[in-house]
């Protein structure tokens, strides 16, 4: 910085054309030289005070660290900053060093949230592949979702129960009987057991005088094309039933029978060869049981619905824990009339008659299929009922 102040002073001395100081000294009595001595001290003053202000403004330029707690005031890079030759400088006491806007703010911690691990939903379990309408008493593994390996395992539990089922009662003379009752009350029985203990029933019980039903019930041992003007009728009244059939039947009338599914109704089991089951072996009823079912399916694609029916309405203990344990309730009935005998059929008017003599809430009718008197009557029946305020249901109600 003086370095520059004498180059300063030397440039205005060259401009105003001085002479060096011992010319000054001796000129100085003549007037003109006075006046340019007072012109030189005139200049110098101005310049060293010019240079003051300058130093002057540097010093508060210049931030002098606060002494640590150790009472040692750093200099690094202080020093470089002081010219050479001004001496010692005192700090201002009254001078703070400028804070760094970074340094003085507060350090905020980072914010850490806290982490909870979300637990993984739970897969929802595929549904167990089981009989979709199997009510009976074994557990069916969950690998067997083919409803015909369902059907032979089924098939080959009833089996290896053979001595459960035979120690059961198999005598029962009787087959199933009711009461018949003309003031449209419920049907009494004559069951010599109480056949719901089996999954079993004749008519529905439990129902209300505001929903009045009746369960129009088909057994189809035997194939017969009476089938279609029976569907047709049903399908005029938009009238569900439930059909009972065999594999006889189906052999014969596999179109007829995916026809009732079709058009909404139950089709159901009636075994294969419609024959008495009692006294027969366990293998033998399973065989009857479990073929006819496995047929239907072959045919049509369906399983039967969960329903059974025995030929001629046998019944003991040990039957009926055998059809239940195969996945079925046994159904009879509380409304039936002699229609079976082709070659002694009902005299016309007699079927109309019966039903409006004797229907009652909560029925299960019995009809043949190969009757040509229920083919015929079947349309003023359903009329009737109608008339009566009454609806056709499917089993699956009960």
């Amino acid at each position: 910085m003086l370095s520059s102040i004498r180059k300063m002073i030397k440039n205005l001395l060259f401009l105003i054309k001085i002479r060096p100081a011992a010319s000054i000294c001796c000129t100085v009595a003549d007037p003109k030289g006075i006046i340019m001595f007072k012109r030189i001290i005139s200049i110098t003053l101005l310049v060293a005070l010019t240079a003051g202000l300058i130093l002057g403004c540097k010093k508060e330029e210049i931030n002098i660290p606060a002494p640590d707690q150790t009472g040692h005031t750093p200099t690094t890079g202080v020093s470089e900053l002081i010219p050479t030759g001004i001496g010692n400088i005192t700090p201002d006491p009254t001078l703070v060093p400028a804070e760094d806007p970074l340094s003085t703010q507060p350090t905020e911690e980072p914010v850490t949230e806290a982490l909870t691990a979300t637990p993984e939903p739970t897969p929802t379990p595929e549904p167990t592949p089981v009989p979709r309408f199997y009510n009976g008493s074994f557990d069916i593994p969950e690998t067997l979702s083919d409803p015909v390996e369902r059907l032979e395992y089924i098939r080959t539990q009833l089996i290896n129960n053979a001595d459960h089922y035979n120690s059961l009662s198999d005598d029962n003379e009787q087959t199933w009987c009711f009461k018949r009752m003309k003031d449209h009350t419920v049907s009494g029985s004559y069951e010599t057991f109480r056949i719901t203990d089996y999954d079993s029933f004749y008519a529905a019980t439990g129902v209300s005088d505001s929903d009045k039903v009746i369960y129009l019930t088909f057994d189809c041992g035997y194939p017969s094309d009476l089938t279609v003007k029976i569907l047709d009728t049903l399908a005029k009244h938009n009238a569900k039933a439930n059909f009972f059939v065999t594999k006889m039947y189906l052999e014969k009338c596999g179109d007829y029978a995916r026809r009732m599914k079709e058009e909404g109704h139950a089709v159901c089991n009636h075994t294969v060869h419609h024959q008495d089951l009692r006294g027969k072996s366990v293998e033998k009823i399973a065989a009857e049981i479990i073929d006819a079912a496995e047929y239907f399916y072959e045919i049509t694609g369906y399983e039967f619905d969960p329903y059974f029916r025995t030929p001629t309405g046998a019944y003991t203990k040990r039957l009926l824990s055998i059809i239940k344990d195969a996945g079925y309730k046994t159904v009879f009935w509380s409304i039936a009339y002699g229609d079976y005998d082709n070659n002694n059929q009902p005299a016309p008017g007699y079927v109309l008659d019966h039903f409006t003599t004797y229907h009652h809430n909560g029925a299960i009718a019995l009809m043949h299929n190969d009757s040509t008197s229920n083919a015929n009557e079947l349309d003023a029946v359903l009329t009737m009922l109608e008339n009566e305020g009454y609806r056709f249901g499917l089993l699956n109600e009960l």
